[in-house]
């Protein structure tokens, strides 16, 4: 066995709550292995959401420590943070968060723009992107001109442009109807395998949740596996 490319460690995370804070997060632990996809479970209001916002330094634990292939991450520095959403870590989210203004394609330039020039190479990755996806033929409408499926593909295809090493998937289908969901979770985990990315898969969706390596569940703020807490659910 190599070096986990993310370690997680005694995560806490509590918000204040006026009869007390709440906990959503204790000791949570995780162990990730580079490419490996592992989906998350669990009730509503669970923290899963909360779990992949510590991962993705868009919130700051209150106790633990990430490592990145065992060095250790200081993501209270806004400098390393953004770099480390930057160049690490690609997102997706259950609303696509498109600009309006933009076509297909010119949404997924945006995370290269933040970087500097756009090249020539880039715009061929953003086609080969949408080609993946079977969106060449939408690469110059804008989201309106979009169905619902198609805007979370140019998403999807937009989280893997600046080629990162985890994916932060939450509820990434939740909104569309279950023959576009499993033709989408099918294009999902196949850009996974096709780029070498590791993803952390949050979902209600057992199907899904099934095409990962392994399935966790977040049960009382830690994450335990599936064959301990149940089948999925």
């Amino acid at each position: 066995m190599g070096e986990p490319l993310l370690t997680v460690r005694d995560l806490d995370k509590r918000y204040p709550h006026a009869d007390g804070d709440v906990e959503v997060l204790q000791a949570c632990e995780l162990e990730l292995a580079p490419c490996e996809t592992v989906a998350v479970m669990g009730p509503s209001g669970s923290g899963k959401s909360t779990l992949l916002n510590v991962l993705g330094a868009l919130d700051a634990p209150d106790a633990g420590s990430l490592l990145y292939e065992g060095r250790t991450l200081d993501l209270e520095d806004r400098k390393q943070a953004m770099l480390w959403r930057r160049d690490v870590v690609g997102f997706v989210f259950q609303f696509h968060f498109l600009l309006p203004d933009f076509t297909a394609r010119e949404n997924l330039l945006l995370p290269v723009r933040a970087r500097g020039i756009v090249t020539e190479g880039h715009k061929r990755r953003a086609d080969a992107l949408l080609a993946a996806l079977e969106l060449t033929g939408r690469a110059a409408h804008r989201p309106a001109e979009l169905s619902g499926g198609q805007a979370q593909r140019v998403a999807v295809a937009r989280a893997f442009m600046n080629s990162p090493r985890l994916l932060l998937a939450d509820e990434p289908f939740g909104n569309l109807d279950r023959g576009i969901s499993d033709r989408l979770g099918e294009m999902l985990f196949e850009l996974c395998r096709r780029e070498q990315v590791a993803m952390v898969l949050v979902t209600h969706d057992p199907d899904l949740a099934r095409r990962a390596d392994r399935i966790l569940h977040l049960e009382h703020g830690r994450l335990v596996p599936a064959t301990a807490a149940g089948a999925p659910r």
